[in-house]
């Protein structure tokens, strides 16, 4: 009698049959994305958070503000409304994972799936991807609405062929929204609750910040530049150079990279080693 390698024991689920492989696992976690209700009020709420205020801004605020306001940075309007949803579109990121984890099915997707990176790198393909769109959708509206505003009250207005706008408008925000979001995910599989992942990555990105006044002009001049939220601006092109959040394009991009990597490998080494 023959009995099967350890190996290969050990690669199979308790029905004795090989476990699902990624597309498998892609498709369940995008089935649960779109079907956990609360993942579709947050997205509602994000977009009309975002889409919302800048409607209010710019039907209710004075435009000749609004206007002065371009002509000193002329990105400070068209992202204004549109930056939260970064942050609405991270609080989703953090639902999506802790979700599972608080109602303990996280437990049968790992029975299913024992390769464990499988489903958490699935969620994070689906959480990126939705990032991508929302991110485009809330940007490229934001900036219709507030163009659109200024143009009626006969103000000076941006246009999508003016240098540098195209690459901002398509790149800042679902670029800021993919990392924020990932790096998000990523906590809470680590944290296993949304509000204490949010509260982890928002400190996280502000801190270093804040604390630049106060820590000397090293930090200031070097550390600042290097968070990911500044990273993302620089690849937009809207950074200013020589400012202290300024860095090379090719150097933002890697400084993203390093970020992901450092969160996703501590996601998929936690979720590999810890009990479910």
């Amino acid at each position: 009698m023959t009995t099967a390698p350890a190996a290969d024991t050990a690669a199979r689920t308790p029905a004795g049959h090989p476990p699902p492989g990624f597309g498998a696992a892609l498709r369940s976690e995008w089935r649960k994305f779109r079907a956990l209700p609360s993942n579709r009020a947050i997205i509602g709420a994000a977009l009309a958070l975002t889409v919302g205020i800048t409607v209010v801004m710019t039907v209710f605020g004075d435009t000749a503000a609004m206007a002065r306001e371009q002509n000193d940075g002329r990105y400070a309007v068209i992202f204004f409304g549109a930056t939260l949803g970064v942050w609405a579109f991270s609080a989703l990121a953090a639902n999506v994972v802790a979700a599972e984890y608080r109602q303990g099915t996280i437990a049968m997707t790992f029975t299913a799936t024992p390769r464990r990176w499988r489903p958490v790198t699935a969620k994070l393909v689906v959480i990126a991807a939705a990032a991508f769109v929302a991110g485009h959708v809330v940007s490229l509206v934001n900036f219709a609405i507030t163009q659109a505003a200024l143009g009626a009250a006969g103000e000076s207005t941006v246009s999508l062929s003016d240098p540098g706008m195209l690459r901002a408008a398509l790149v800042y925000i679902p670029l800021s929204m993919v990392v924020q979001s990932l790096l998000t995910a990523c906590a809470a599989v680590v944290l296993r609750t949304a509000p204490g992942a949010f509260a982890f990555v928002v400190l996280l990105g502000a801190l270093p910040v804040v604390g630049a006044q106060f820590l000397g002009r090293w930090w200031g001049e070097t550390i600042p530049r290097h968070m990911a939220g500044a990273a993302a601006e620089s690849v937009a092109g809207i950074a200013v150079p020589g400012t202290p959040g300024y860095l090379p394009t090719m150097a933002a991009g890697l400084v993203i990279v390093v970020w992901l990597a450092v969160f996703v490998a501590i996601a998929l080494t936690v979720s590999a080693r810890r009990d479910a």
